[in-house]
């Protein structure tokens, strides 16, 4: 194949691909990370189902505390009956013992008050504390969420780029391919040469497709997290303001940090203890009042007003050691609250000094292969110089092409691992939900 034709080969390829490239950026919506965290923080369907848990929580509270409340009711009965008064041991000589049929009618209000319940109360307390702990739920599965997203886009974004590099990888193999078949033809070439280039060219074919497929499963999990409609191409977007941000957290020196989990394992420790507090008073007298008003005879037209004032007072003495073993057991699960919340801090002062060394090994490794960008950029250049004046060949311009495509990628590792050290961080500290609370990242 002659260099003409190469060139008007190209420019056919590029001149069909270019219009193809512009209708599929305009069919793809455009998403940046910040875009993503935005949507995670609203629509995914964990923080729903915590938020459902958190509703659940507070009408817990209000069951709670109807037991310290007055209860009220109406009582109504009436029937027709006999009796047997040796049943109640009353028995008189000469006088029958069965009485009736006679009929009876009772309508009363009754109300009933807890005057001194701590078990009751401390329920409540519990309730309360049990609200802290659904709410602690929710920032942590919030935060979860959003650093999964995270990790879900610039996972889905990587293998595009990737794709996009492989694409790159295959035309030159496939050029290559082709010149080796015109040399051998024209006989400057061997069969050896154009069988080596062919198996380098299913080799890189074989790895595009498979980039692509990984693509679309990663595209899809993405879509699926931030239930969006599946399968729709998406088109990502570098997000500098959320860069800067990132950057500028890095250099914040956070103190007594406590981020979701650490808050978490607080209000576990909070909600054993008020569970320990409602063990105890269960111990605890209770003492209730009662009252009711009603009208009491043969029939609602046949009888009297009556009434009924009291007090009843409960000790508990022995339910069988059920009391004494819950309280042996809320004890242990306040040991193990405890020993798991001075274990997630431990782990989460880890976690903070870990991402900030990640980070600066990534800032270096961003430098490196940006310097190696620029040299691939400059190689290309010259190889651009060089087919211009005849002393190139387009095989060597194509394989400068690759070099670049091959130090864009690397790069782009380098800043993807540096973005996933910063939103590490962010986890760890506590401040991922921040980003997206005001809709600014402010």
């Amino acid at each position: 194949m002659s260099f003409i034709r190469i060139i008007i080969l190209i420019g056919v390829c590029i001149g069909l691909g270019l219009p193809k490239m512009a209708l599929k950026a305009q069919a793809s919506s455009c998403l940046t990370l910040g875009d993503a965290l935005q949507k995670a923080s609203t629509l995914n369907l964990q923080v729903m189902m915590a938020n459902a848990r958190l509703e659940q929580a507070i009408a817990r509270i209000a069951q709670a505390q109807s037991d310290l409340l007055p209860h009220l009711e109406g009582v109504a009965s009436g029937g027709r009956q006999t009796s047997d008064l040796r049943a109640e041991g009353i028995q008189f000589p000469g006088i029958g013992t069965h009485i009736g049929p006679y009929n009876n009618f009772d309508a009363r209000g009754r109300v009933t008050i807890a005057l001194f319940d701590p078990s009751a109360f401390e329920r409540f307390q519990a309730a309360k504390k049990g609200e802290n702990l659904s709410q602690a739920e929710l920032e942590k599965t919030r935060e979860d969420v959003l650093a999964l997203v995270a990790e879900l886009y610039v996972d889905a974004q990587r293998k595009q780029q990737t794709v996009k590099l492989l694409k790159t990888l295959l035309d030159r193999d496939q050029m290559a391919y082709q010149l080796s078949q015109d040399g051998y033809v024209e006989g400057t070439g061997t069969l050896l040469d154009t069988n080596k280039f062919k198996s380098d060219l299913d080799q890189t074919r074989y790895l595009y497709n498979q980039a692509q497929f990984q693509a679309q499963d990663a595209l899809l999990d993405l879509e699926a997290a931030l239930q969006m409609p599946l399968g729709e191409p998406l088109l990502f977007l570098d997000d500098n303001v959320l860069m800067k941000i990132l950057e500028n957290n890095a250099d914040i020196n956070f103190n007594n940090v406590d981020n979701a989990d650490m808050v978490l394992a607080a209000s576990q420790v909070e909600a054993s203890k008020a569970d320990q507090k409602t063990a105890i008073a269960d111990f605890l007298p209770k003492v209730s009042g009662s009252a009711d008003y009603g009208r009491s005879g043969e029939s609602p037209d046949h009888g009297s007003n009556t009434y009924f004032v009291g007090l009843q007072a409960t000790v508990p003495l022995w339910e069988g050691g059920a009391q004494q073993a819950h309280l042996k057991e809320v004890k242990g699960e306040i040991k193990e609250a405890e020993e798991n919340l001075q274990d997630v801090s431990q782990q989460e002062e880890v976690n903070i000094a870990k991402a900030r060394v990640a980070i600066k090994e990534a800032e270096y490794l961003r430098e490196a292969k940006a310097q190696e960008k620029k040299t691939a950029q400059r190689s290309l250049r010259i190889a651009f110089h060089a087919q211009e004046i005849g002393s190139g060949t387009v095989l060597e311009l194509m394989q400068a092409k690759a070099d670049l495509a091959v130090a864009e990628d690397e790069y782009n590792e380098a800043q993807v691992t540096w973005i996933m050290a910063h939103i590490d961080l962010l986890h760890a500290e506590g401040k991922l939900r921040a980003l997206t609370k005001n809709g600014d990242y402010t």
